[in-house]
């Protein structure tokens, strides 16, 4: 009611506004329930937006905290895209991909299945490009989504590739 209420006096259709106006922060929660791995329960899968960049986060925490690790912290950031690979104590891998969304050529998405169990995931892949002088680099993200239905995926990719659209994307 609210919401037919509130759309009204601004002048937009109730349904079509309700169903489209997902927040990038909303996007990213929803996107990171389904990346979270119920047999993994040591390794967190993330993705976070801020304005037109995203970063993904794949950390594996220690059964156990090692006292005796050593710390070690390494990044680059450059020409939109980032990468930092980190370990400590408590963490024993965490890798950090990045980049603006204006560089992100293609967003899709295939069925996967789980080595062990065959079960049916999806993963959702992102291409990065950036073109120079002469030569081009390539990046794919690939982001694991622990689900079975197709739908839910459908409605993800389409969000994400509206999301690079306002980005100024592909």
């Amino acid at each position: 009611m609210k919401t037919s209420v509130l759309a009204l006096l601004m002048g937009l259709p109730a349904v079509g506004w309700a169903q489209s106006a997902t927040s990038p922060a909303a996007l990213a929660q929803r996107i990171n329930q389904l990346m979270r791995d119920p047999e993994e329960p040591d390794t967190e899968v993330r993705v976070a937006f801020s304005d037109c960049h995203f970063t993904q986060t794949i950390r594996k925490y220690r059964p156990q905290p090692a006292n005796s690790a050593t710390t070690v912290q390494v990044s680059h950031r450059k020409n939109g895209g980032e990468w930092a690979v980190r370990s400590d104590e408590k963490v024993e891998f965490e890798l950090k991909l990045g980049s603006d969304w204006q560089q992100i050529t293609e967003l899709t998405y295939a069925p996967a299945h789980r080595e062990k169990t065959g079960g049916l995931y999806y993963q959702l892949k992102l291409k990065r490009e950036r073109k120079e002088k002469g030569s081009s680099n390539t990046t794919n993200f690939e982001l694991p989504l622990y689900t079975t239905n197709e739908a839910t995926v459908q409605t993800l990719v389409r969000q994400l590739n509206q999301l690079r659209r306002n980005c100024g994307g592909q």
